[in-house]
């Protein structure tokens, strides 16, 4: 694990992340213990960024996902599958907007590959997904477009919906 010293004592690794304002990037990593969605939402708090999208690479110590399924013409989400066992984040992508309520979300899918050289992936949930070495990241931050996630009937999940900023309250 990398070290950075501060004052005398040494400590180890801490989240960092830099904005772009010009060009509405943030560039940045986690650290190890901290959770992927939490810890990337906390950076666009920090950066004051509601909108965007989301790509990076990394390690995670534990992963917990759920994937698309279907059976009998009916479309659904499995239960939860969890990985206690670290994994090679290859690619993870996601939409930053906000819920209905104004709260900050994320939907994000990634693909990873396990200790078994297995290749898995699926929509990751918040709070079971914890660094283990980094997760480098980078943040595509929009000014005008306002992702908004609602339940739609037609689908029946909840999705989001891209509005102007200037019609979103």
């Amino acid at each position: 694990m990398d070290k950075q010293t501060e004052g005398s004592a040494m400590v180890g690794r801490r989240s960092q992340s830099v904005y772009d304002n010009k060009r509405g990037i943030i560039m940045g990593y986690l650290a190890p213990g901290e959770d992927l969605l939490t810890g990337l939402k906390k950076v666009c708090q920090e950066h004051q960024v509601i909108a965007g999208t989301i790509n990076c690479i990394g390690s995670l110590s534990h992963v917990s996902i759920i994937q698309l399924d279907y059976e009998d013409d009916h479309i659904f989400y499995t239960n939860p599958t969890h990985w206690d066992t670290p994994v090679e984040l290859l690619s993870g992508h996601g939409v930053l907007g906000k819920k209905e309520n104004g709260e900050l979300d994320i939907h994000f899918h990634g693909v990873f590959v396990d200790h078994r050289k297995t290749i898995n992936g699926g929509h990751f949930l918040e709070g079971t997904n914890t660094v283990a070495i980094t997760i480098e990241y980078t943040i595509y931050v929009t000014d005008e477009i306002q992702p908004v996630r609602k339940f739609d009937e037609s689908t029946g999940f909840t999705l989001f919906n891209f509005y102007n900023k200037s019609d979103v309250q």
